[in-house]
């Protein structure tokens, strides 16, 4: 039986996002997998992977807000801005109380620009930036914008001052990394970041996530989440069956209500994702242009 959906995978460190994902394609049996947003190999969390008609969701699903729990370590600086990188320098640990940090972590809560470090996979000129940093070739970056949702100290200890543990919410693309180099800078004894959990990526949450080690065929059956349900943050419109023909042949649906120009929208039938659209101003009316069309049975059951 072949697979359509989301499963969330816990990634184990040790593994790339890639190599999991090849792994999953021989123990699923399916080519279609692709995974929701990259987890560095000595990372460990929530990796949801696609499969099937679910991998057409990916462009909406791996931008998805992300939340983490890392290891913040004061007092040396890596070329890599993680535990696995070589020293670039070392200073000693200033003393520091919980409310002096926290009043350090205001400047870096909202809107904020990060440079992508040398080991990301940021394309440069056809290369990815890990290439040139492989050849031991540093690239001019252009600093990105991206969201800091929530950041606060999960634990800190004035007893082992090296070591603060973050929790941080944020947007797609966020690099967690940097955003511990960066907090070093500012204190000015310089920072990286130690092991690192992604613990949701979009919908999917820790809790929920299914070991690696334990992936089977009939675990990803009874497991998976369907198209329809993936996409919950999305709004939805049930097309009745005798539109479903004109649907599938891309024809544009009349919708009621009232919608923003251009917003994405579920066209289903009874928690079948039948389409992906988005919402169209046709004189007073509404229409909803089909833009994914989705085809036969979407057998996922969570």
């Amino acid at each position: 039986m072949q697979i359509n959906g989301i499963i969330n995978l816990l990634k184990t460190p040790g593994m790339t996002s890639h190599d999991l994902v090849a792994k999953a394609r021989r123990i699923l049996q399916e080519k279609r997998i692709g995974h929701l947003g990259t987890l560095d190999p000595e990372a460990a969390g929530v990796l949801p992977i696609a499969i099937g008609q679910g991998t057409r969701l990916v462009q909406f699903l791996s931008s998805s807000n992300k939340t983490y729990r890392a290891q913040l370590l004061l007092g040396r600086s890596t070329d890599s801005q993680d535990f696995t990188g070589k020293t670039v320098e070392e200073h000693a640990l200033p003393e520091l109380t919980r409310e002096e940090i926290e009043k350090i972590l205001e400047k870096f809560r909202g809107s904020i620009e990060q440079i992508p470090p040398m080991v990301s996979a940021v394309s440069v000129k056809g290369k990815r930036l890990y290439e040139y940093a492989r050849q031991g070739i540093s690239i001019e970056r252009e600093p990105r914008k991206v969201e800091i949702y929530r950041l606060e100290v999960r634990r800190y200890d004035a007893k082992c001052p090296e070591e603060i543990i973050l929790d941080v919410q944020c947007s797609g693309g966020t690099y967690v990394r940097t955003l511990c180099h960066d907090i070093g800078q500012v204190i000015g004894c310089g920072a990286h970041m130690g092991w690192l959990i992604r613990t949701q990526s979009g919908p999917f949450q820790l809790q929920d996530s299914i070991p690696f080690e334990e992936l089977t065929k009939e675990k990803a059956l009874s497991s998976t989440t369907n198209l329809y349900d993936a996409l919950e943050h999305f709004s939805s419109w049930e097309v009745p069956v005798h539109r479903h023909e004109a649907l599938q042949k891309g024809l544009a649906q009349y919708i009621e209500g009232s919608w923003i120009e251009g917003q994405w929208i579920r066209l289903h039938h009874q928690g079948q994702l039948l389409a992906l659209g988005q919402a169209v101003k046709q004189g007073d009316r509404w229409s909803c242009q089909p833009r994914k069309v989705f085809q036969g049975s979407q057998n996922a059951t969570k």
